[in-house]
């Protein structure tokens, strides 16, 4: 065993006891003055001078500590003080990344299993990512939170792009936001689809060839319910099948998706869809 281990040793005790002072000093207001004090990593980094980075290790153990101890135990469930002493923990060791990823998805995840507040996770990964300008995983994690927490599929998009040009950034990341920006943005998600077919090799050229379909499937998806709905202002009901849109002259033809399955349409709503039965249809999700 090291010396710094034996330290290490030597000064955990010292934290209960320093914790203690605190919590007598501040009384019945401690909690909400807890939050206050332990606001200021700085202040942490010059009451243990060359030690930052034990204490940022015992910081973040008292952060999963706390975490789980609210989602375990409390009623509550507040985890008022998960951002405080996420942000004492970095600031004592700024290259901490688990502590970036995992306190932003804390931070991020909704009620009972997280604060709710994904805003400061984004607040958190922006920081690591400053302080680890090379880390493609803290990107990941921030357009994660961009799409799955506040649903910005454009945003999302653009850190993925990002991260995966940061040096050994997986290609993946690249086709993640090609697929993200299927439901918001075709036209660019086409753009990232091409350069991978031009680009790329083996499946990944396959699998490049496979979305352009599936875009070009979307489109006419489009067209054909935009088509029944000219068909409802002419007619005065929507068509009852594709064929009336044939009759009509508002198509040449019943058009086919990329690989030859007939669209499905719902005459109820008037709108067409890629058939189930269509290889096209497992890549489809919500908000295509």
């Amino acid at each position: 065993m090291s010396w710094k281990n034996y330290l290490f040793l030597a000064l955990t005790p010292a934290i209960p006891l320093c914790q203690s002072r605190v919590d007598r000093a501040l009384g019945e207001f401690r909690s909400q003055e807890e939050m206050l004090y332990l606001d200021s990593g700085e202040r942490a980094r010059r009451l243990f001078p060359g030690f930052e980075g034990v204490m940022a290790d015992i910081y973040w153990l008292r952060t999963v500590q706390y975490y789980g101890g609210q989602r375990a135990f409390s009623a509550a469930k507040h985890y008022a003080l998960l951002r405080p002493l996420i942000d004492i923990t970095t600031t004592l060791d700024p290259r901490f990344e688990l502590a970036y990823r995992y306190g932003a998805i804390c931070l991020s995840e909704q009620p009972p299993a997280g604060a709710g507040r994904p805003m400061e996770g984004i607040e958190v990964l922006e920081r690591g990512v400053r302080a680890l300008p090379h880390s493609w995983r803290l990107r990941w994690d921030l357009g994660s939170i961009w799409y799955f927490f506040l649903q910005d599929r454009k945003r999302a998009a653009d850190v993925f792009i990002e991260a995966s040009r940061v040096p050994g950034g997986p290609f993946w990341l690249e086709s993640l936001a090609a697929k993200v920006l299927i439901g918001s943005d075709r036209a660019v998600s086409r753009e990232i689809w091409k350069r991978q077919l031009e680009n790329g090799w083996g499946n990944m050229k396959d699998n490049a060839l496979y979305h352009l379909q599936l875009l070009d499937a979307l489109d006419t998806r489009d067209a054909l319910t935009g088509l029944a709905k000219r068909f409802a202002e002419k007619e005065g009901r929507l068509p009852r099948t594709l064929q009336d849109l044939v009759t009509a002259g508002l198509a040449s033809r019943i058009p086919t998706d990329p690989v030859g399955v007939p669209f499905e349409y719902d005459p109820q709503t008037g709108t067409a869809k890629i058939s189930t039965r269509s290889r096209l249809w497992r890549l489809t999700y919500e908000g295509d």
